[in-house]
C-alpha cells in the first residue's frame, strides 16, 4: 500500500493539578485515505454510512483524539490496530 496522503493528529493531555487540558498537534504523518466497504460500515456503525473514510497510518499511533483532514478537526469513530498499522475511521464532510 502506498502512503501518499498526509494528515495531522491532535492529542489532548490533562494536567493532574488543576484538571486543565492541553492539546498537541503532530507533524504531518504518512497515511493512506480510503473509503469503506459496506461490510466494514455494518461492523463498525451497525448501519451503512457512505460518507466514512478510513485513514491507514504507516506505523502504530498510540493515542488519537482528533484527525486534521483538509484543515477540519474530526473525531474518530473507531481506532483499529491492524498488524503493525493503525486504522482510524472518521466521517467525511
Amino acid at each position: 500500500m502506498r502512503y501518499n496522503d498526509r494528515v495531522k493528529i491532535v492529542t489532548t493531555t490533562e494536567d493532574d493539578d488543576w484538571g486543565d487540558t492541553t492539546s498537541a498537534t503532530s507533524d504531518w504523518l504518512a497515511c493512506r485515505i480510503t473509503g469503506l466497504s459496506t461490510q466494514m460500515n455494518m461492523n463498525v456503525f451497525g448501519k451503512y454510512t457512505s460518507n466514512v473514510l478510513a485513514v491507514h497510518f504507516k506505523n502504530k499511533v498510540a493515542k488519537v483524539d482528533y484527525v486534521l483532514l483538509d484543515d477540519v478537526k474530526r473525531k474518530p469513530q473507531a481506532v483499529l490496530q491492524a498488524r503493525k498499522n493503525t486504522v482510524v475511521i472518521v466521517e467525511a464532510v
